[in-house]
């Protein structure tokens, strides 16, 4: 069973979990990560650890990040491309509207989103991601968007496909 990890701030968790629903992501396995809660988790090993918000730099947080096989970083948050720092032996993920970035949004128009995968990867399964454009159909509020291309990137290293 794969342990996977979503760090997000404290008046998330809510929402959080409601979007993993939306998105049809089993989450037995989920440990939702915030503030009240890191300290109890600082000695869990991730398959995946999501960083879906700006988080404080913190000695438990770089120990968390260390220990995680995949991690998967919005790095239009400024300050969290800082812990790509601490990453050493990690897969790193990271997406958002940057050009430089593993998964880059190419198009965000009415009800789909299009992200161009900059680089092959490798799911948990061992297959491979190809270079490619893939075109996600909303299913999350307009304001989640880095919500819902991480949960597709998610999907994508475990099950090797996006929700449609």
């Amino acid at each position: 069973m794969k342990v996977i990890g979503i760090i997000t701030k404290n008046n998330n968790i809510i929402k959080t979990k409601e979007n993993l629903k939306k998105m049809k992501i089993n989450n037995e396995n989920i440990i939702i990560i915030c503030e009240k809660n890191i300290e109890n988790v600082k000695n869990v090993r991730f398959d995946i650890l999501i960083i879906f918000e700006e988080i404080a730099k913190t000695k438990i947080i770089s120990q968390i990040i260390s220990k995680c096989k995949y991690l998967i970083i919005n790095t239009d948050i400024k300050s969290n491309s800082e812990l790509l720092n601490i990453t050493d032996n990690n897969y790193v993920i990271t997406y958002g509207f940057n050009s430089k970035s593993t998964i880059t949004v190419i198009s965000n128009e009415n009800d789909e989103i299009i992200l161009g995968i900059q680089r092959k990867l490798e799911s948990l399964t061992g297959n491979s991601i190809e270079i490619q454009e893939i075109k996600i159909i909303r299913k999350l509020e307009k304001n989640s968007i880095y919500d819902e291309i991480s949960l597709n990137i998610l999907n994508l290293l475990i099950k090797n496909k996006v929700i449609m």
